[in-house]
């Protein structure tokens, strides 16, 4: 583990580019469960006349909007959860004078909360809403909950929260910024994701720098494409490369 961090910490002073890549595993330590792993959102719709995927649907939230949130404000909300070692590690990267963006798989809006400047939440941010017609961006000030619990405005106007749900269309913006900023980095870090999520997935393929690391507790397809791999807690590991680095 020790050899580990060390040469993580000599590839990240080479670098001056750096791009962490994260999915769901690097958040779980916030008391945020991964939807697919044991105890996660699609366990715990187990016994549900619906699965995970028809729950997080374009056609569930049109059609049954009740049940719609009320997985939402159960499952997927998590407001009071806070940042922890794996968040804070890519802005201590950032205050220490290196370019970085953080491209997330996650809705949790942690990366943000930690300090990043520049994260691309490639599937969204379940922390901010939308009007559901429009799609046109609403102050989460305007949020409210109807007697049925359904997310409206102050005029009663149904809302969305700014996340893609199967159906929807990922964000063409936040894709091309996400591509360009790994096709242009030095280093990419992989943290907590098994990269089986398509096709935010593919963005690996657009990295064309010096090295490439994986951080996570499974393996992924394609392992000898890494420079490391640490098979181990992502966020244990990430404090320790921390200290190393302060």
């Amino acid at each position: 583990m020790q050899k580990d961090i060390q040469e993580l910490v000599q590839l990240i002073k080479s670098a001056k580019r750096i791009v962490g890549f994260t999915g769901a595993g690097i958040s779980t330590a916030s008391g945020i469960p991964d939807f697919r792993s044991a105890g996660g959102f699609f366990d715990q719709l187990s016994g549900q006349h619906y699965s995970g995927e028809e729950a997080l649907s374009v056609p569930f939230f049109k059609q049954q909007p009740e049940l719609f949130f009320e997985n939402f404000r159960t499952i997927l909300d998590f407001p009071d959860a806070e940042p922890n070692a794996g968040h804070l590690f890519f802005k201590q990267l950032e205050d220490s004078g290196k370019t970085v963006t953080v491209v997330t798989q996650n809705i949790d809006n942690l990366h943000e909360k930690a300090g990043n400047k520049h994260v691309l939440a490639v599937h969204g941010n379940a922390t901010k809403w939308q009007d559901a017609k429009t799609g046109q961006a609403v102050s989460s000030d305007a949020l409210r909950w109807d007697k049925r619990g359904i997310a409206v405005d102050e005029k009663g106007q149904r809302l969305k929260p700014q996340v893609i749900l199967y159906g929807d269309r990922l964000d063409e913006r936040v894709m091309e910024e996400a591509s360009k900023a790994i096709r242009e980095a030095d280093l990419l870090i992989v943290v907590g994701t098994s990269l089986n999520v398509y096709p935010a997935a593919y963005l690996i393929d657009d990295f064309r720098g010096e090295h490439l690391v994986l951080i996570n507790q499974t393996t992924v397809a394609d392992m000898k494409r890494f420079d490391l791999v640490v098979q181990t807690d992502c966020n244990a590991f990430l404090k320790e490369v921390t200290k190393q680095l302060s």
